[in-house]
């Protein structure tokens, strides 16, 4: 487990641990450091002091150049436990006086630094050994230079009983540490801890009547009347929204059962409806046929006559004459072409009536459609017109969908003729056909760069039976309304762009199932 996922206690125990281990190991290294250069300070002291008395001793054998006595008196520094070396040299000498040595190698060190005349009165420290050197003087005349040369052994095992000290003292003071810690995180994480339970206990039974216990006045106590404080403001807003809610679902229950009442009637009438448009758009078609083949027969009733009245045209008065030929050739045969006419056109309304009506009652067939081929065949099926009016149309690759190959087939066929039953005489036609592919539904767009629809006629141009304020081309009003109920029954929407003067652009979705 990870130090961040520990408890508080764990964490407590390991931190205090490792600062108090810290803070031993930084005050044996200062300890240690300290008393590696008190002791070198010691050493060079003591050497110093000795080179003193020595070569106060040595000065009157060096002035009768007694060398002998001198080295005699050398001799007697071997008492000293630490001395490995001690050479005399006379001023400007390359070779000692007097000597005295513990060591054979330390001949040729001590020559090499009187060689190189270094100055006297510093204890020179190696890794192993220090060098010191002094003047020898008798009444303010220099008469040499004895060199002492020591071991440090006794510094470093110094050195190393303290180290041996500290290592042995180190893993107590930390064993110890530790107990103490974690004692002192268990009392300090027991207040947390208790806070952290009684928080999951409410969180798993959402019962906001537990209060935390409050261990001590410090600033967990004080939290801890907080979380308290808090547990009761849940517990009132609880009850409240408890209320609020039994309250709020006898409403929603008692509009729900109003609302299915509401929907049910509404289904009914639009099931009602439904059968009404189609009663009346399929029954008053027969009445419309009456009407035009009654028409047609008056209209050869009509030639019939004229026919007879050529044989009593000459015994009519002239004057009634023309009134009669007027009546026959003009007033009579002018009204039955307005009434061909209106019955035409009732007959269409009609049609579209039926055709939507039936679109309501059509059971759909999903199957997967490729729309590709849905659309190059829907614009051969108009290329006469197209050619008619010189459009070129602009096919992107389009993308297979799940819908009823029907329906999708009269939506391409309604937007691509009106395409082309729109567009601008005084310019070359252009309809461009493309598709956008989501994760969760196809889009597509049929443009043109026809006459446009106004922005006050971008609605109404979907409803049943109205059109946009160009009325220079023929229609019903029924193709886009029957195009957007075939696309809601599929599911989708639709939806027009368009600047008069420049063109449109009519774009559908259809989800994927």
């Amino acid at each position: 487990m990870s130090f961040r996922n520990n408890s508080i206690a764990r964490k407590l125990t390991f931190i205090i641990t490792l600062t108090a281990f810290i803070v031993l190991a930084i005050s044996s290294i200062v300890l240690v450091w300290s008393q590696f250069y008190s002791s070198r300070e010691a050493i060079a002291h003591e050497l110093n002091s000795l080179a003193g008395v020595s070569g106060f001793a040595v000065a009157p054998a060096m002035i009768f150049g007694d060398d002998q006595a001198a080295h005699k008196m050398l001799q007697a520094l071997k008492t000293q436990p630490d001395l490995l070396a001690a050479e005399l040299y006379l001023n400007n000498a390359a070779t000692p006086f007097a000597m005295f040595t513990a060591n054979k190698n330390a001949k040729a060190s001590l020559a090499l630094h009187n060689t190189a005349q270094e100055p006297c009165g510093k204890a020179v420290f190696t890794s192993q050994q220090v060098i010191l050197c002094t003047v020898v003087e008798m009444d303010g005349d220099v008469l040499g230079r004895l060199y002492l040369q020591a071991d440090l052994y006794r510094l470093y095992k110094g050195l190393g009983n303290t180290l041996a000290l500290f290592a042995g003292a180190l893993p107590i003071f930390c064993l110890l540490a530790f107990f103490t810690a974690h004692r002192l995180g268990t009392v300090l994480a027991r207040p947390i801890r208790h806070l952290a339970d009684i928080a999951t206990l409410i969180s798993h039974d959402e019962n906001y009547a537990l209060r935390a216990k409050k261990y001590a006045d410090d600033e967990i106590g004080q939290l801890t009347e907080s979380f308290n404080a808090m547990l009761e403001q849940i517990q009132l807003r609880d009850d409240m929204l408890s209320a609020h809610s039994r309250k709020l679902e006898q409403l929603v229950e008692q509009r729900t059962r109003s609302l299915s009442d509401t929907v049910r009637q509404l289904s009914a009438s639009n099931e009602e409806l439904k059968d009404f448009s189609y009663i009346v758009s399929h029954d008053l078609r027969a009445p419309m046929i009456n009407v035009q083949g009654f028409v047609n027969e008056l209209a050869l009733s009509l030639g019939d006559l004229r026919k007879n009245m050529d044989e009593v045209m000459a015994l009519v008065p002239e004057h009634k004459k023309a009134a009669l030929l007027e009546i026959l050739d003009d007033d009579i045969p002018t009204s039955t072409r307005f009434i061909t006419g209106g019955v035409a056109k009732m007959n269409q309304l009609l049609s579209g009536i039926l055709k939507i009506s039936r679109l309501g009652r059509q059971e759909l067939n999903i199957s997967v459609v490729d729309t590709q081929r849905l659309v190059t065949d829907n614009i051969e099926a108009i290329k006469y017109q197209s050619d008619q009016a010189s459009a070129q149309f602009q096919v992107q690759p389009l993308p297979p969908v799940e819908a009823d190959p029907y329906l999708l087939a009269q939506i391409f066929a309604n937007l691509l003729s009106n395409a082309i039953k729109y567009l601008d005489p005084k310019r070359p036609g252009k309809i461009e056909i493309w598709a956008d592919n989501q994760p969760d539904h196809v889009s597509f767009f049929v443009r043109d760069n026809g006459l446009g629809v106004s922005e006050k006629d971008q609605k109404k141009i979907f409803e049943m039976f109205r059109r946009g304020s160009n009325h220079t081309v023929e229609g019903e009003g029924v193709g886009l309304n029957y195009v957007k109920s075939a696309i809601k029954r599929l599911g989708g929407t639709i939806a027009v762009e368009s600047n008069p003067g420049q063109g449109s652009v009519f774009s559908f979705t259809l989800p994927k199932r």
